[in-house]
């Protein structure tokens, strides 16, 4: 069995190694490492949400999640998880004044996601993120779509919670066996925490999905002192934009896949630092969802369609909402609309 295992690992490091499609960074100009043609990519698809017409606009989504996805994984030459994104911005700020060739290199892609963010909303977390992107589509095939009437108190969040410690337990210990595990595998520690919330969430996930969204905010102090003191920490879904294979790290990216089937969307719900980031960023934006009351019909058709739980009665969180555009699709009344507020409100 343990054989037959490094033989699995073993072909899983060969096809990592050979993933991307490029050998270095794409140019965007001469003499630099600045991959201008995924910054350029990745500003287009922040702005087609607000140019594509309601009708058939999620299809559209997931294929731009589709598209985002195939430049994240295979062309990409840095990496671009959710910590590694957060690393770069660090160290591309301190080349400052330094390497400012280099600087532009590190701080490009972070703060290209961190303008659109500013000016068209969290439209990155609804219809770029490659890692929401994952989850969303393993939900879809493999899980059934909730809302906020999610299945609270019944068996099956338990069983998923329990299927999900099982399944890392039992990589922890072939992965013992053959390394050690170092601070550098954090992803190893960022599962743990995922599935003790999955539990906590089993067991009265009204007591305690919002004060564990929380935990978002401490992932990111982590990440970001870690980085100041340089140390190497990576993501759980490390292996999946770096050429570098991980074992760590793609067990814990296995555990985010399953955490998305007893919670959708847990990830980016109770761990990520990025959307933290986001959330800042698209707090000051300029589109943003609106409801209006007066239109409201109570159907509660938003609140089904919505995987985050962003909305009660009716009403946006936008601290927590992606911007996916599902609730405005589903609205029979028109009561939940994107409105673009270029005025500061009086």
């Amino acid at each position: 069995m343990t054989v037959f295992l490094q033989r699995i690992e073993d072909s899983l490091e060969h096809l990592v190694a050979n993933g991307k499609l490029v050998e270095q960074a794409l140019t965007g100009m001469q003499g630099s490492y600045v991959e201008l043609l995924t910054i350029l990519a990745v500003g287009l698809l922040a702005c087609l949400p607000v140019l594509l017409p309601r009708r058939g606009r999620q299809w559209m989504r997931h294929l731009n999640q589709a598209v985002a996805f195939f430049i994240f994984v295979l062309v990409v030459y840095t990496c671009m998880g959710v910590f590694g994104m957060l690393r770069n911005l660090i160290r591309g700020v301190n080349e400052i004044g330094h390497e400012n060739i280099l600087a532009l290199y590190f701080c490009s892609m972070p703060v290209t996601i961190f303008v659109t963010s500013m000016i068209f909303g969290p439209s990155f977390c609804g219809w770029t993120c490659p890692t929401g992107a994952l989850q969303e589509l393993v939900a879809a095939i493999f899980g059934r779509r909730r809302g906020a009437a999610a299945q609270t108190g019944r068996w099956r969040p338990w069983l998923m919670a329990g299927t999900t410690a099982a399944v890392f337990l039992l990589g922890v210990a072939y992965l013992t066996q053959t390394r050690i595990l170092f601070h550098e595998d954090s992803g190893i520690y960022w599962s743990e925490v995922l599935i003790a919330i999955l539990f906590l969430v089993a067991w009265r996930r009204s007591v305690w999905d919002r004060p564990l969204r929380k935990l978002r905010l401490v992932s990111l102090l982590v990440i970001l002192l870690a980085a100041i003191a340089g140390w190497q920490i990576t993501s759980p879904v490390h292996f999946t934009f770096a050429k570098v294979w991980d074992p760590a790290s793609a067990l814990a990216t296995l555990v985010v896949i399953l955490a998305s089937l007893s919670v959708p969307h847990a990830w980016c719900r109770y761990l990520c630092p990025w959307r933290e980031v986001i959330r800042w960023a698209a707090g000051h934006s300029v589109r943003r969802i609106e409801s209006v009351p007066s239109a409201c019909q109570h159907c509660g058709k938003c609140s089904s369609v919505c995987r985050l739980d962003a909305i009660r009665d009716g009403a946006v969180d936008r601290a927590e909402c992606h911007l996916c555009l599902r609730c405005v699709d589903n609205c029979p009344a028109s009561a939940i609309r994107v409105v673009d507020r270029w005025r500061a409100e009086p």
